[in-house]
């Protein structure tokens, strides 16, 4: 019987027996292993190498675009340590995000620190001067952002264009297209509150951060200090559904009150009078009126942009493209060979072809009742020829 001692050391897990993890020279550590067997498993679950990078680089760019202090040690540690397990090549798109708001960074602040300069960009010189800064982004690397046009507020539109005109100095001859549903606002508005101590009703200024048309709602009641939905709607361009959504968030914040004016909903200022005999009784049947139409408040934090469903359609819009060209140039072709062509063909990086063929055929169908194609009773599928 051997004497037991101290240096007995577990087998190597099956993974890294099968060449799953990738080999390194000489002796692997513990920390390395358990760092291969977790990324081993990720793979796994998302089912190839390909998917797995194409959801960390719509991660990486939403935490991106909502960091912002354009901070990227991290994830550019991050990154590094993904190039030794996927290769370079794979995390290409991921290092031109990364670049991008690098990049976004040092022209901030050249251009912040040329309209501090001017002081003609001031209306008054004791003003400190209201700064937007910008991530800007290459969009053939970067996954589909959420899309959504609306009018910004004139003022606020007015420092937007004042950013793009120094862009345009700067970088000649690029020119900046505004995403103008994304990103944050910081604002000082005046709500009234209950003192905690005594319960009286006071008004205060506190900062609250929200979305672009968040703010684009709340300026124009600088302008005037009474709106309807459909007013609202008009000057902005967004739809009555999405300001009554979007103002409700202000109600919560008890910067706007509403009213009631015959059947229209009227956002108004509140005033110390309103607010003390209502005890903000105005404000329940909007906000009653206001859930019954989405179960969750209008939160400007919980909103992302990338759009998932924006991603899906530029895919759906790049197979059917590939599929009428293939039945222009083949005439028919059966499921089968559709879907071996697409496998092949459809190689572009952001567009990878990763659906079964029971997908395909699903796909395949709907493009048949959108008569676009029709299908043979032998199952193969055709363009439709549209009758003049």
């Amino acid at each position: 019987e051997e004497v037991p001692t101290l240096e007995w050391m577990p087998p190597p897990s099956i993974l890294q027996r099968r060449g799953v993890i990738t080999g390194e020279v000489g002796r692997v550590s513990s920390n390395s292993r358990r760092a291969g067997d977790i990324l081993s498993m990720l793979v796994g679950i998302y089912g190839s190498k390909e998917l797995f990078v194409n959801e960390y680089r719509m991660m990486l760019a939403d935490k991106l675009l909502a960091n912002l202090e354009y901070d990227t040690d991290r994830e550019v540690h991050n990154l590094e340590l993904l190039k030794l397990r996927f290769g370079e090549m794979s995390m290409r798109q991921c290092e031109v995000i990364i670049k991008d708001i690098d990049d976004s960074k040092r022209i901030f602040h050249n251009i912040r620190s040329t309209l501090e300069n001017d002081a003609s960009t001031r209306i008054n010189e004791d003003e400190e001067p209201v700064m937007v800064d910008a991530a800007i982004v290459s969009h053939i690397f970067w996954p589909a952002l959420q899309k959504e046009q609306f009018k910004n507020h004139p003022r606020i539109q007015a420092k937007i264009d004042q950013f793009s005109i120094e862009y345009a100095k700067l970088k000649n001859p690029r020119r900046l297209i505004w995403m103008k549903q994304l990103g944050t606002v910081q604002l000082e508005v005046e709500v009234y509150e209950e003192d905690e101590r005594d319960g009286v009703l006071t008004s205060h200024v506190k900062e609250v951060t929200c979305t672009p048309a968040h703010a684009t709602l709340l300026a124009h009641f600088e302008d005037n200090d009474r709106w309807s939905v459909d007013e609202l709607a008009t000057e902005t361009g967004m739809s009555e559904e999405l300001v009554k959504k979007r103002m409700g968030f202000w109600i919560n914040q008890h910067v706007i009150q509403t009213t009631r004016s015959s059947s229209d909903l009227i956002y108004t200022l509140p005033s110390v009078e309103y607010v003390a005999d209502s005890n903000y009784g105005g404000l329940t049947d909007h906000r009653e009126h206001h859930r019954h139409d989405d179960d969750d408040d209008d939160d400007p934090n919980r909103e992302q942009a990338i759009s998932l469903s924006a991603h899906e359609e530029e895919e759906i819009k790049t197979y059917e493209s590939y599929i009428v060209g293939m039945l222009s140039n083949l005439g028919q072709l059966p499921l089968e060979r559709i879907h071996s062509m697409l496998r092949t063909f459809v190689a572009g990086s952001d567009h990878r072809y990763d659906k079964t063929p029971q997908q395909l055929a699903v796909f395949l169908q709907q493009l048949c009742k959108e008569d676009k194609l029709e299908c043979s009773p032998d199952g193969f599928y055709k363009l439709l020829k549209k009758r003049s």
